[in-house]
């Protein structure tokens, strides 16, 4: 399984956390217990906008996700949310507004959460009328990754 969508839920918590402790600027954070990846924070206030941190996670190939976590204040719980995963040559970006996730490639895949009663996860492909249902996102991104062509 060649993606990034575990260590992204991961992240979230961390970005969490970091968002109340973080210095503000850039800052690559050398003790984490992710693996052998780069950890890299930005860190911003503003009155206006409040804290906006970014946690960006790097290996040798390049950003493996990015998760972006908010708050009015520091006594506020953050809210996160995934904005870029990695899965093989493809990068996945947030949909604004939805819990979908799109990447393109030799073709556009669109991955959506499900809510409720819905499937854990459909995916569609070049806005395809039927979304294939899927209770693991595995499989989803192995069927993602069995249509894209290889990078060469």
């Amino acid at each position: 399984m060649d993606h990034a969508f575990e260590l992204a839920f991961d992240l979230l918590a961390e970005a969490a956390d970091r968002i109340q402790h973080q210095q503000y600027g850039i800052t690559r954070n050398l003790h984490h217990n992710h693996g052998p990846i780069q950890l890299t924070t930005v860190h911003e206030y503003s009155p206006e906008q409040g804290h906006h941190l970014v946690l960006l996670a790097n290996d040798d190939y390049g950003l493996l996700a990015a998760i972006e976590a908010t708050a009015p204040d520091l006594d506020t719980t953050p809210d996160t949310r995934i904005q870029k995963v990695r899965a093989g040559d493809l990068t996945f970006h947030a949909v604004p507004g939805t819990w979908s996730y799109r990447a393109t490639g030799a073709h556009t895949y669109t991955l959506t959460a499900g809510i409720g009663d819905e499937p854990m996860w459909t995916l569609t492909i070049d806005h395809a009328p039927l979304a294939l249902a899927y209770d693991d996102l595995h499989q989803a991104i192995d069927d993602v990754l069995t249509t894209e062509p290889v990078a060469a």
